[in-house]
């Protein structure tokens, strides 16, 4: 675990803090022939080299695992060259986090049964509500707050002459996942937070909205996505203690 959590400092450093825009921009717009590319390459490299020797491995092994990191990392990096986007960044990062985790495995000399056995952990039933929790109040939640809210949906999209977008059903991503998770660790203070940061936020947006339509559409959202997230969070809590 120590290694682990080393080798992710060492990427977090590498890849947000000592990796500038004009690297970026650079290694976007000349991908395999970008000197910025081989620049972070080195980064990483010494990176990686200073947290195997701090988990006390040898400077042989520490030169040969960062030498693989950095390699990778150049050539998941040249592969994302030119491609901007959430998508793009969230795959980017899933594949460096793969690497670090196989380093981390083969020097850590976890076995195959140890990773069964920590899989297996998940089909703890308890542990497979909260996940069944986190799921439903996502896109299962989204999907019941648009049917309930169609109608409205149809009449200001009418009237404002275009699609409504997928903003709001980011936030409600969001707000639900938050408040789920602040019931489920009994945090109601931060649920209150929430509302009261979000209503903020709103109440410019809703004084200076002509059509009271809107103003409604918006606080039936709200409320809908806030009374799931309670609802979820409340069955959980009422279940797990009879599982264990």
């Amino acid at each position: 675990m120590t290694l682990l959590l080393l080798l992710l400092t060492a990427h977090f450093i590498g890849d947000f803090y000592l990796q500038p825009a004009a690297w970026i921009d650079n290694r976007h717009a000349y991908g395999i022939r970008a000197a910025a590319l081989y620049k972070h390459s080195l980064v990483h490299f010494i990176l990686a080299l200073i947290a195997l020797l701090i988990a006390d491995y040898s400077v042989m092994q520490a030169c040969l695992w960062g030498a693989i990191i950095a390699v990778t990392h150049w050539l998941i990096d040249w592969a994302k060259s030119g491609r901007h986007g959430l998508k793009a960044f969230i795959l980017d990062q899933i594949a460096h986090f793969i690497v670090v985790i196989a380093v981390t495995v083969f020097l850590s000399q976890i076995t195959v049964e140890t990773l069964l056995a920590l899989a297996k952990t998940l089909r703890q039933p308890e542990k497979l509500i909260y996940i069944l929790g986190y799921i439903l109040i996502l896109n299962p939640a989204s999907i019941l707050i648009a049917q309930i809210l169609s109608r409205h949906t149809k009449i200001l999209a009418a009237a404002e002459n275009r699609s409504l977008g997928d903003a709001g059903r980011w936030i409600g991503y969001v707000e639900r996942t938050l408040a789920l998770s602040f019931i489920l660790v009994g945090q109601y203070t931060g649920l209150g937070f929430l509302v009261a940061t979000k209503t903020v936020f709103r109440i410019g947006d809703l004084s200076k909205a002509k059509d009271m339509r809107l103003t409604e559409y918006m606080m039936l959202g709200t409320l809908f996505s806030f009374a799931l997230a309670l609802i979820v969070g409340w069955v959980i809590i009422a279940i797990v203690p009879n599982l264990a």
